[in-house]
């Protein structure tokens, strides 16, 4: 029984390949202060710390990105997202004050769009 397990053992261990970077999708909206309520969907990789907006047509890379446990926090030319992951709540702060400040939502899990590529990168 000891030789069966530990060749199995050692056969797993020779196909064992490293975990690949599993990117999510997300649908978030927010109130932009003026009545209007924009949506847009975003994709995460925690494995290789990045995130993306998805435009319609192609993704758009988000810098100076930091993902953990918790949260989200990317930056885009025109504004700046903090997501929360344990309770959804989204932050969108906008690059130029038009807005007044902090714009609050939601991003919730979501399958990702038609003809959306399957990575950021």
């Amino acid at each position: 029984m000891t030789t069966k397990f530990g060749l199995a053992l050692a056969m797993a261990l020779t196909v064992a390949t490293p975990a690949l970077a599993e990117p999510r999708w997300l649908t978030c909206k927010f109130n932009d202060g003026r009545g209007k309520t924009p949506t847009f969907m975003m994709m995460f990789d925690d494995r290789r710390n990045i995130a993306a907006l998805w435009d319609g047509v192609e993704l758009v890379d988000g810098t100076s990105t930091t993902i953990n446990y918790q949260s989200l926090r990317t930056r885009f030319p025109q504004f700046v997202v903090t997501y929360n992951r344990n309770d959804g709540a989204l932050g969108v702060t906008p690059v130029e004050n038009t807005y007044g400040g902090l714009l609050h939502g939601e991003c919730r899990r979501s399958a990702p769009p038609p003809n959306a590529p399957a990575s950021a990168r």
